[in-house]
């Protein structure tokens, strides 16, 4: 793209009889700098006081260094726009990886999200069987404790009734029923 500016030439006139004439001259350079020159020449439309050859004119002249606007060239732009679609391209390998990664966290998420949830049940499982083998052996251990106490009893009242033969017997059975609830 090229950017230029063009300046308009005007003329004014007085109501007295004075005019002014300015002619504007515009050079525009695309590398680096505009140059405006701008020429003026007033003429007097006064009459000599003195002599007829005098001319009024005055010339006025002034050179203006104007802010260049950028130029943009094809070429420029081309490559522009190969940067920005490397750029873009790294972006989109960068973002493809992420997402990958992200997804491979989030299958492995779920599966162990799966797998939490089937040891959880197993857990629970668990837990129901230990409760139902805690109150088995309440049960057992108060059938010991019944057994027990008829035993004790029983056991006096064949001391004093048999001896020493059948207390040694006696014994021996009490070690058996012992040694059978100690094995459940």
């Amino acid at each position: 793209m090229l950017f230029t500016s063009i300046s308009n030439a005007s003329t004014s006139t007085a109501t007295t009889g004075f005019s002014s004439t300015t002619s504007t001259t515009t050079t525009t350079t695309v590398t680096t700098t505009t140059t405006t020159t701008i020429t003026s020449g007033f003429i007097v439309n006064l009459k000599p006081l003195t002599s007829t050859g005098i001319n009024n004119t005055v010339p006025f002249t002034s050179t203006v260094n104007a802010i260049v606007t950028p130029v943009m060239t094809y070429g420029h732009l081309e490559g522009l726009i190969n940067k920005w679609s490397l750029e873009l391209e790294e972006q989109e390998k960068h973002f493809l990886h992420q997402a990958t990664q992200v997804n491979a966290w989030d299958r492995a998420l779920i599966e162990n999200g799966e797998k939490i949830t089937i040891l959880h049940r197993e857990v629970e499982k668990v837990k129901l069987d230990q409760k139902r083998l805690e109150q088995e052996l309440d049960f057992i251990l108060s059938q010991q404790k019944e057994l027990e106490d008829l035993l004790t009893p029983l056991e006096e009242s064949m001391k004093d009734q048999s001896g020493l033969v059948y207390l040694q017997h006696a014994d021996e059975e009490h070690e058996k029923t012992s040694s059978r609830s100690a094995k459940f």
